[in-house]
């Protein structure tokens, strides 16, 4: 019986252990990576707008726009967000770049778009833009055929990245195209704001939650009091 005691009380032990060992090993949860408000920013800045989160390992975090920047989009309420004019699919676009020190995977990048479409001008009724990545080896779509309307304004928009970001790197913009006539919006605005590059995996160096370390002591006690009754 006493044999049969002490295996039981191993196999107990190596699982209260293991549990305690997987509870406090860092989890995987949602996070932001990087993201812009732009609250944080002047107003009519252009370039090099820092990001309002940052997760870890994350650096160079920087969005541009090409002209007129950041406005306050509700004036008293203190709401800003970054607006372009001439919006095109060349020169005249909203860019951000940062660089990653680890991979990370099961990426969405979420913004929520502005834009007006006044009756003479190239943006009416509605034309396209697309989001594209670039990790220097040149630009690749994203998303495209996005439509920009009356009906889409003010529009959250999730776009899911297929592959993982490594180590690097990267720059997305945004493009438009498909206008009435022309090659851009001729003074119409196209707004970003809440821009956010999320995952639903990313968690650097979680700290164990009480419960973990708790079931972790108590793990070291029971050692503890086999030992004893060994001796």
């Amino acid at each position: 019986m006493t044999a049969i005691h002490h295996f039981l009380s191993r196999a107990s032990l190596t699982g209260v252990l293991a549990a305690a060992a997987l509870a406090a090993t860092p989890a995987a949860q949602a996070g932001v990576v990087v993201g812009w408000a732009f609250d944080n920013a002047t107003t009519n800045q252009l370039t090099n707008i820092a990001a309002s989160t940052v997760a870890s390992g994350v650096t160079n975090a920087s969005f541009s726009a090409p002209n007129h920047g950041v406005v306050d989009w509700h004036g008293a309420l203190g709401n800003k967000v970054l607006l372009t004019r001439f919006f095109d699919n060349g020169a005249t676009v909203p860019s951000m770049s940062f660089t990653l020190a680890d991979t990370f995977d099961n990426l969405t990048l979420s913004f929520t778009t502005y834009h007006n479409h006044n009756p003479g001008f190239p943006t009416y009724q509605q034309y396209k833009y697309a989001v594209q990545i670039n990790d220097g080896s040149g630009w690749t779509n994203l998303m495209a055929d996005l439509i920009a309307s009356n009906a889409t304004r003010a529009l959250a928009v999730d776009v899911p990245l297929t592959a993982s970001l490594g180590p690097g790197t990267y720059s997305m913009r945004w493009i438009g195209y498909g206008y009435a006539y022309g090659t851009n919006s001729n003074t119409e605005y196209f707004a970003l704001d809440n821009v956010t590059l999320s995952t639903a995996t990313a968690a650097a160096n979680t700290v164990p939650e009480p419960a973990s370390l708790a079931l972790v002591g108590l793990a070291l006690a029971g050692v503890a009091a086999l030992r004893r009754k060994r001796a």
